[in-house]
């Protein structure tokens, strides 16, 4: 059985967690399952460091250093414009053609799309397709000028099957796009294969809460260190860490109003050496989200033995279920100061405890056992069958 992936998440991501979960399912697709990535050029760091046979060359022109590495107003438009109008000059374009050559060629027998980017329908010639959708963010939280709200609500329509990654999102699929319950199937992430780091020197000193990732609106970032001000006023040892983007602006003068400026760190880590340091030392992991498809850090902080705080929203409940402590955090009600006051008072019996229940729940989240899934679907597609519904 023949699978084509095509270019868009390898095109638009340096690393990330949709690049990094193709990757994943990919290098453990089963061997009966053989696999071709449309792509010319990328510069995608799970994808270099895969060891799968893929050729492409490093990436060209694409919107984030378009004309300039400062944004500026109208960059997007102008990028937008270069792809209509030349598309031969960006690396979108470039890698688009490639995958649309693969899809006339017709060696395949399942297609499945990256992203959202409806371009490769009118090149199926009747062949499947798989979906995979990671979140409803967009749609849940307005994103009222993000494509991917009319994309996605078109190909979930065509799609022979869509895969969701949690049974949170999947939820959401059927009430938001009124998507037939036998049409999804859940496949969970797998857990990171990368070394836990705990033997390694801390790379921060002294005690510290982690935070990992992007921090804007429905991430909640600003409203935890809010309600963490408290308790680091009385902690004076304990600090925030948190990885991701430089602070914006709107962010550092909100931390000097919290009088916080002074408590809160920010790295800038990509590797994945150094973020399973950060969790190996870290005090403890908080993820303060509304929403999230699936919640990979979470897999991420029990790999490196690091008690885990979760904001009692979302899909959260269903990955972790007894192994986080959680809290509540939203614009009308947080008991995350109490409870992480308590949570700094556990015993070490209780540590382990949890600890232990994090272990157990790693367990069972493998990217051997996700392929597998995966495949069947694949199979049952090829073969224009409804794919049984599993976890």
């Amino acid at each position: 059985m023949k699978i084509l992936y095509d270019h868009q998440a390898f095109g638009m991501q340096q690393f990330g967690g949709v690049s990094n979960c193709f990757v994943q399912l990919i290098k453990n697709l089963p061997q009966n399952c053989q696999h071709y990535i449309s792509l010319c050029e990328s510069d995608n760091v799970h994808l270099i460091e895969s060891g799968l046979n893929v050729s492409f060359k490093p990436r060209k022109l694409y919107e984030e250093n378009f004309i300039s590495n400062r944004k500026f107003k109208g960059r997007g438009f102008l990028y937008r414009c270069t792809l209509r109008l030349t598309p031969w000059l960006t690396s979108e374009g470039i890698n688009r053609k490639c995958s649309i050559e693969a899809l006339k060629r017709g060696n395949f027998d399942v297609f499945h799309p990256t992203y959202f980017h409806p371009y490769f329908l009118k090149y199926l010639n009747g062949k499947p397709f798989i979906l995979t959708v990671h979140d409803m963010i967009p749609e849940l939280f307005s994103f009222k000028r993000d494509n991917q709200i009319k994309w996605k609500k078109l190909l979930c329509n065509k799609a022979a099957h869509i895969v969701a990654v949690s049974e949170n999102t999947k939820q959401d699929l059927i009430k938001i796009l009124n998507v037939p319950n036998e049409k999804v199937t859940v496949i969970y992430h797998g857990a990171p294969e990368y070394p836990n780091n705990i033997d390694s020197p801390p790379i921060i000193n002294g005690k510290y809460i982690l935070y990992v990732g992007q921090r804007e609106l429905y991430k909640n970032f600003l409203s935890m260190v809010k309600a963490l001000t408290p308790v680091l006023q009385r902690h004076q040892y304990l600090k925030i860490v948190c990885t991701g983007a430089e602070l914006t602006r709107r962010e550092t003068s909100a931390l000097f109003a919290m009088g916080m400026t002074d408590r809160v760190q920010h790295l800038r880590v990509s590797d994945d050496r150094l973020i399973m340091n950060l969790y190996s030392h870290a005090l403890c992991f908080i993820y303060p989200s509304a929403y999230e498809g699936f919640g990979i850090p979470i897999l991420e902080a029990y790999k490196a033995y690091c008690p885990v705080l979760l904001n009692n929203k979302s899909c959260f409940p269903e990955i972790a279920n007894d192994a986080a402590i959680y809290f509540n955090l939203d614009d009308n009600h947080s008991d995350l100061e109490s409870v992480m006051e308590s949570f700094l008072r556990i015993s070490s019996e209780e540590r382990l405890s949890l600890l232990d229940k994090q272990r157990q729940r790693l367990s069972l989240f493998s990217w051997q056992r996700s392929a597998s899934q995966l495949a069947d679907i694949y199979r049952l597609a090829s073969q224009n069958c409804t794919p049984i519904l599993t976890h």
